[in-house]
């Protein structure tokens, strides 16, 4: 069975062989060099011990040297090019993880929290690069020094190549036994790790409400049992590894002491020289490292599976244009309504519809408005309207076509949806506005046409550098009023035969709106307008009442003027007797 580390090399590391060609071979030659060198020394130690003068030792001196430099030079070269694949590997699963995620349906990305989405294309990743980096260096230099090392090893004496190994085979078992517990606890770090930078994430960007509402010890409780999950998953780690080690150290001294024991014998025999079991305890020191290195390897092993499988998590998760199959709409016929929204019911769960039986049209040029108070489903249609939200009940047919055999993108570029919650990212005014597009493309005219139709220019032309000028993240460098409108003008900015605004001029001032109403009447695209203002209201052609999810009132804003304020009347009231209440709670716990 193929695992998800696994598709993740042939995917992203496999491309890369030549890196790992010329690393391999750069590594074989530095093994050669490094076992060279003991043999020079055996070398020395055997003329010094037959009483050879120090004067005729100048050119192993040299060699020795000279090996030494090659082999820092050579396995220099040998990391660089181990290491760049992995690099390399990093920086793709970055860019298809996250132009993925840009694919995926809402409905499906919610399901991870910012911070563990962060996390994911954080750590996660940065585990995989360290296992196809330094991990396959690792393995490399345990084959490569074990078969080396070990040839040569018994070259001088198989029977002592045997007891010195012996005591290791017990250390691979140990490590088998091991590796299950082992990425148990990586898993629950990982995981834990996950909703931590979450909820930590969600802390610094509402650090002002913590602050006002003096929440700062029900924060610290709040992030204390994630935090408490990873210190315990992370001691469990390294008891294990520190189990290890020891019995490694252990394990690699009976190996020196059986060379020792018999070594000793077969000097005194005269079957080996002094040299010669020199040689063979710097080739048993070399061989403490690839079995030192297990221990490395088993780490950044398990700490990478988990990784790709909460990668996986995310790469796996179906895009919005894969169960579609038009690519744009089909042609709207005559007299055929640009939008039809027939017997639309949603809901989350089974408990309660969140929309009931909607049913409605909208015309090329039409000005639709929708009044509804605070949870009557006007978003949640919108969301539908615009595929972020997905339904199985009813029908909508954008030009005659249902949109559910569409792609999204193509809806979209069809409706420009205006948020309810104006979002702009830290960048400047201009590209905030080109969001999407090119910004080399889009000329001054096209800007300044939005703005103006935004009612926001002016605004902008007051700004340091104008077009240029950084508005700070989520915009905190402008009011509500200047985010909502400057948010509408990247709508206006596209073309589109549809604007969907969901109450996005409620910060602004009156004078500023009726402006702005003027405005956008004048465009040629037809108009679906929510909003509490009466005045935004009045100008449509329609107006269409909701309440609770249900449309309860259809038609002309003075047919349904009366009901719109019978609601609102009853809105203010509630808000009223449930600001008493409070009051009244507040008092009693004073008196109290």
């Amino acid at each position: 069975m193929t695992t998800p580390l696994k598709r993740l090399g042939r995917k992203y590391a496999a491309p890369q062989w030549r890196w790992y060609l010329g690393g391999t071979v750069a590594l074989i030659i530095t093994n050669i060099i490094v076992l060279e060198i003991p043999q020079l020394a055996k070398k020395v130690i055997n003329a010094l011990a037959a009483g050879t003068p120090l004067d005729s030792f100048t050119t192993l001196s040299l060699a020795i040297i000279g090996l030494g430099l090659a082999q820092v030079l050579i396995r220099t070269t040998s990391r660089m090019m181990i290491f760049w694949p992995g690099r390399a590997l990093e920086a793709a699963v970055k860019d298809d993880v996250f132009s993925h995620m840009l694919r995926v349906p809402s409905s499906l990305l919610s399901r991870f929290s910012i911070g563990d989405l962060t996390s994911r294309l954080n750590n996660d990743i940065t585990q995989l690069r360290i296992f196809f980096a330094f991990g396959a260096l690792q393995v490399l230099n345990v084959i490569f020094i074990s078969i080396f090392t070990v040839s040569k090893m018994a070259s001088i004496d198989p029977i002592l190549t045997a007891l010195a190994i012996s005591p290791m085979i017990p250390m691979l078992l140990l490590t088998k036994f091991m590796m299950p517990r082992l990425y148990k606890s990586m898993r629950e770090s990982t995981e834990a790790m996950g909703r931590l930078t979450g909820k930590i994430s969600e802390t610094f960007s509402q650090a002002h409400v913590i602050q006002t509402m003096n929440a700062h010890g029900a924060m610290m409780s709040r992030i204390t049992p994630d935090n408490d999950a990873i210190f315990e998953a992370n001691v469990r780690t390294i008891w294990i590894r520190t189990l290890i080690w020891p019995v490694m150290i252990i394990l690699m001294g009976l190996s020196q002491f059986a060379t020792l024991a018999w070594g000793g014998r077969q000097i005194i025999a005269g079957h080996l020289s002094v040299g010669d079991i020199m040689a063979f305890n710097i080739y048993i020191g070399m061989l403490t490292f690839p079995f030192a290195s297990l221990g490395i390897i088993l780490n950044v092993y398990q700490r990478a599976k988990p990784a790709s499988e909460r990668l996986e998590d995310i790469s796996g998760l179906a895009k919005e244009d894969d169960a579609t199959q038009s690519l744009s709409p089909a042609r709207r016929l005559d007299g055929e309504p640009l939008l039809e929204v027939s017997h639309l019911s949603f809901s989350w769960t089974d408990d309660r519809r969140v929309l009931d039986d909607i049913s409605f049209t909208l015309c090329q040029g039409e000005r639709l408005g929708i009044y509804g108070s605070i949870g009557s489903g006007k978003s949640t249609l919108f969301n539908i309207i615009t595929r972020l939200l997905s339904y199985k009940e009813g029908s909508i047919k954008l030009r005659g076509q249902n949109i559910l055999e569409m792609r999204p993108s193509a809806v979209r570029k069809s409706i420009a949806y205006g948020l309810q919650q104006p979002l702009l990212f830290s960048e400047s005014v201009r590209s905030n506005l080109c969001l999407g597009l090119d910004e080399e493309q889009v000329s001054l005219y096209e800007l300044e046409r939005c703005t103006k139709q935004a009612q926001v220019y002016d605004d902008i032309m007051r700004l340091p550098e104008t077009w240029d000028t950084l508005i700070g993240e989520k915009g905190i460098k402008l009011s509500g009023g200047q985010k909502q409108r400057l948010a509408l003008a990247r709508l206006l900015l596209r073309p589109a035969e549809i604007i969907i605004l969901d109450d996005v001029i409620s910060a602004v001032d009156h004078d500023t709106e009726h402006r702005l109403i003027d405005s956008l009447l004048k465009t040629k695209a037809a108009l679906v307008i929510a909003s509490h203002r009466t005045s935004i209201l009045e100008p449509c052609d329609k107006v269409l009442v909701m309440k609770e999810g249900r449309i309860v009132s259809f038609g002309k804003f003075s047919e349904v003027r009366a009901l719109i304020e019978t609601i609102a009347s009853e809105e203010e009231a509630k808000s009223i007797d449930l600001g008493s209440k409070k009051s009244v709670h507040e008092s009693t716990e004073v008196r109290i």
